[in-house]
């Protein structure tokens, strides 16, 4: 019974038990990217290419009435206008295709990335002409010498008109809304609301205008409402009035008019909470949600306690999504109220929101489970659900009260899935025997290995000193070794390194990578690899300088001293790097352009700087993406390499942090969270938790460690700067 109780969110392992968490909202369009060019209906060939240019509702008078209000967009890929209807779902639209595109262009370098409808009521392209469509940055690959325009008119009714709607008075401007082409409204706007900053407009306008707000068809309506917002002539009773009005749009149009600048409402607080409560159309309650963020925090909870009440809109697409977006950013101020509406709304996408962001804070887990100790067993395992689901970055929490209940409660299921959820939320709160029952089930042989690797998952995250023997027993494990690599930068003892050392070999250059960053870890694991690159059993040419700087930063007199014998001093100073600016400089400008082969140069970029810096889309994200570089010549590439710590941007200066354990961890912040800090380096990313950092710096220097050019044989850098400084 209790699989088919909790099977709609039970998963065995991953982020996607509750896919709804993902942070973003859904596109309005229901179909995908498509295949390209127009095909059989129903099939992705259908819509074409995956990049579409350029929007426009068709509201002119040129086309049959079978257009009107219908989508076009470019299709780049597709060389096409496509055509879509948008159909009303819920609280907004979703956007199908009307069964057969518009024009579909022979000329593959027909490129659309606009169009408009015009004042003849025509629809107008603009097209780049082009065979390139996207994606390289070589500039010769690129016609930029012609551009097209075309004009799309139904020919039976096209006639050519002149307009000048600068010279007409506030009053015409004002009779233009009812016209059948939207353009002449539009345009008529536009030049109240320029005309409003300098002058009032006239009485007698405004008064067009308003008595247009009356009329039955919606659109005109609409059309004066925003010309009147516009000119700063829509006060409070008029939209007091407008959020009365039959058409949920215009009550719609009242929320959002009347809150748009931050922190002020033109409609009454009153009146904003009970259309919350009681407006029957899901758009009105779309625009209530979408204003929470711009009015004060005590209107919002107001808004988002009444719209949560709503049982009718748990399977919109949209708005318990936008509800928690508004509630999103007020919840950590108010917990309590923030669970109570979690705890009582049918909105499931919108319980689970808060639920997740409760426990990611140690308050939030401690109230959520004193909250869910006398809550139903659904309601109560998904919330714990959610929270290993929160806690599933983070290395260590502190264990809440009222746990040890409510693992119970977990186990008392007999789902086995639920039993792991147990398992790792113990784990993760401390629990010895919780982490002993992981460790025995990594090191078992006979376990299925995909409980095994459920165990390493949690263990590797644990920090946990009594897995590393099981770590290191698992080395040779292909399907284990490149996660377990990074691990061994824990280990205190000597022969952990003279494993990787003995199978430095035979790993993939990944691995390799990983391997060096745990072997310039800490002090006990760095000597053993020193001492056989001075002797020899270790080749010289795997070590880079970035594995120089991090040794130093072990601070260590024994490292420093083998460091100095095996690989030698490098010079940080400003005044050498200007000496060896200069000379490089003259070295590599006194010789012929031919005499360095850029191919070659290719190739040491490849394995000495890729690792940290992409080019041309291949490489690494540790540094800024170098494509296009090449336009700044031999002397920013020499400032950059030979002083690298001149002018460091604030997101590749080094963090350094110091375990309590003694381990030294360097790189690029990746992201911080309350109780655990990620750091990005060569090879890997490295998550620790705060309680185990002695110190933590954020250091004015790069990454990347001056000397690398010095520690190429004079040949290879000069090829180097020759591949660098050449149009890839």
């Amino acid at each position: 019974q209790a699989n088919s109780n909790y099977a709609p969110f039970i998963s065995n392992s991953g982020p996607d038990f509750v896919p709804h968490l993902k942070n973003y909202l859904p596109a309005a369009a229901r179909y995908d990217s498509g295949a390209g060019g127009a095909g059989k209906p129903g099939s992705d060939a259908i819509y074409g290419g995956h990049s579409h240019v350029g929007t426009m509702i068709y509201l002119g008078d040129n086309w049959p009435d079978s257009y009107r209000d219908h989508l076009f967009t470019n299709n780049l890929f597709g060389h096409q206008m496509n055509h879509q209807v948008n159909e009303r779902r819920g609280s907004a639209y979703e956007t199908v295709h009307a069964g057969q595109d518009l024009l579909i262009a022979p000329d593959p370098r027909y490129m659309a990335v606009d169009l408009q409808t015009g004042p003849d009521g025509a629809v107008y392209l603009i097209d780049w002409c082009d065979l390139q469509h996207c994606h390289t940055p070589s500039d010769e690959k690129w016609d930029r010498t012609n551009g097209r325009v075309y004009r799309v008119a139904w020919s039976k009714t096209f006639k050519p008109i002149k307009v000048d709607l600068g010279s007409k008075s506030d009053e015409e401007l004002a009779s233009l809304h009812t016209h059948r082409n939207d353009w002449f409204s539009r345009q008529a706007r536009i030049l109240l609301q320029y005309r409003s900053t300098s002058r009032p407009i006239s009485s007698e306008a405004l008064h067009i205008l308003s008595e247009q707000t009356r009329a039955k068809d919606s659109a005109l309506a609409l059309r004066a409402i925003w010309t009147l917002h516009a000119v700063g002539a829509l006060d409070g009773p008029a939209l007091t009035a407008l959020a009365l009005h039959p058409v949920d749009t215009l009550r719609a149009w009242a929320v959002q008019l009347a809150t748009d600048t931050k922190g002020v409402s033109v409609l009454p607080a009153q009146t904003l909470v009970t259309l919350a409560k009681e407006d029957p159309s899901p758009a009105v309650r779309l625009a209530l949600a979408s204003a929470m963020p711009q009015v004060a925090e005590s209107l919002a909870w107001e808004i988002g306690t009444a719209l949560a009440a709503h049982p009718e809109d748990a399977e919109d697409r949209f708005l318990p999504r936008m509800l928690w977006c508004g509630l999103g950013r007020i919840a950590a101020g108010d917990l309590p109220r923030a669970l109570d509406i979690a705890l009582t709304t049918k909105q499931q996408v919108l319980a689970d929101s808060i639920l997740w962001f409760a426990a990611r804070f140690e308050n939030g887990r401690n109230q959520l489970l004193q909250r869910i100790a006398e809550k139903d067993d659904f309601t109560a395992v998904r919330a714990l659900r959610l929270m290993a689901f929160a806690l599933k970055d983070e290395a260590a929490a502190p264990r809440p009260a009222g746990w040890e209940t409510a693992s119970a409660r977990l186990i008392a299921t007999q789902d086995p899935a639920l039993s792991d959820v147990a398992d790792s939320l113990s784990a993760l709160f401390g629990d010895k025997e919780a982490q002993g029952r992981l460790r025995r089930l990594l090191a078992d042989d006979a376990q299925p290995q995909s409980r095994r690797q459920f165990a390493f998952e949690l263990l590797k995250r644990l920090d946990d000193p009594e897995s590393l023997p099981i770590f290191a027993r698992l080395l040779d494990s292909e399907a284990l070794r490149g996660e377990i690599i990074p691990l061994l930068a824990r280990a205190k003892d000597p022969s952990v390194a003279n494993a990787l050392i003995q199978r430095f070999d035979t790993l993939n250059p990944t691995d390799q990578s990983k391997a060096l960053a745990s072997l310039t870890a800490r002090s006990e694991l760095a000597v053993p690899l020193l001492q056989a690159l001075k002797h020899g059993t270790f080749e010289r040419k795997h070590i880079s300088s970035l594995h120089v700087r991090q040794l130093r930063n072990l601070k260590s007199a024994d490292v420093d001293h083998l460091l100095d014998d095996a690989w030698g001093r490098v010079n940080e100073s400003s005044e050498a790097a200007k000496e060896t600016m200069a000379r490089l400089k003259k070295g590599y400008t006194s010789a012929p352009p031919w005499s360095y082969d850029a191919k070659a140069g290719a190739e040491t970029f490849k394995q000495l700087c890729s690792v940290c810096h992409a080019l041309n889309g291949q490489g690494g994200n540790l540094g800024p993406d170098l494509g296009g570089s090449w336009r700044h010549g031999l002397d920013y590439f020499l400032e950059n390499i030979v002083d690298p710590n001149a002018v460091v941007g604030d997101n590749f200066q080094l963090h350094l942090i110091t375990k309590k354990d003694g381990a030294v961890l360097s790189g690029l912040l990746d992201q911080e969270s309350p109780t655990a800090i990620t750091l990005r380096a060569v090879g890997q990313t490295a998550v620790t938790a705060k309680s185990d950092i002695g110190n933590h710096e954020k250091l004015p220097q790069s990454l990347m460690p001056p000397g690398l050019l010095e520690g190429l044989p004079e040949q290879k850098a000069f090829e180097l700067l020759k591949y660098l400084t050449s149009k890839q």
